[in-house]
């Protein structure tokens, strides 16, 4: 195994946690018919918009058709960005990393909540760059978007590792030459990654 160099995070449920709850709920008091995450990702264009193909308005109009009292842009902006909570343990890990290798995140995600993940959580003090999946048009596990990360990064991927939440992302990765984590508990990835880069995470 290549000693590593770069280290590539995901960012939701990996640095940031989040949950539909209580979008979900304002949504149904409006008269929205949601059985769960899928559901609303279809009805919604979700996927659509991660991958840049529609923009906020177009998102936000989508949603509104689902809704039997529709909400103002300013109202969605709202309760789309308030489905965040740090995960402190690991934004620590992720700036101890950074003064010892390249560190940098790739995430599925849509411009809103991009911009408010980076301006409300200051994500590039734990980085040295980032990208997003609507701004190539292509989401994990797509090679894709790992042969991008990998340009935009200037990364050798057999010296770099994608750690991610989801398995399928994490095997996507490998596929495309990197090493992976799949991340499931703090303490864990943070001793995987300290064996890895061989610097003692304390």
């Amino acid at each position: 195994m290549s000693q590593i160099t770069d280290v590539v995070f995901d960012v939701g449920r990996v640095l940031i946690d989040f949950s539909y709850k209580g979008f979900f709920a304002l949504l149904r008091e409006r008269g929205a018919q949601l059985k769960d995450v899928a559901d609303f990702t279809e009805q919604a264009e979700l996927i659509a918009y991660e991958h840049g193909e529609i923009d906020t308005e177009q998102f936000f109009a989508g949603i509104n058709r689902l809704l039997q009292r529709p909400l103002s842009p300013q109202e969605l902006a709202t309760a789309w960005k308030d489905l965040f909570t740090p995960i402190t343990a690991m934004l620590q890990l992720a700036s101890d990393l950074k003064p010892h290798c390249g560190v940098y995140l790739l995430s599925n995600t849509s411009e809103l909540h991009w911009q408010h993940l980076l301006s409300r959580y200051e994500l590039d003090q734990f980085c040295h760059d980032r990208l997003a999946s609507y701004e190539v048009g292509v989401m994990k596990p797509h090679p894709q978007i790992f042969a991008a990360a990998a340009a935009r990064f200037d990364l050798q991927p057999s010296r770099s590792v994608f750690v991610d939440d989801l398995q399928a992302n994490v095997a996507g990765a490998m596929a495309c030459g990197w090493q992976g984590i799949w991340h499931r508990e703090p303490a864990e990835t943070r001793a995987k990654l300290s064996g890895m880069i061989g610097v003692e995470l304390v």
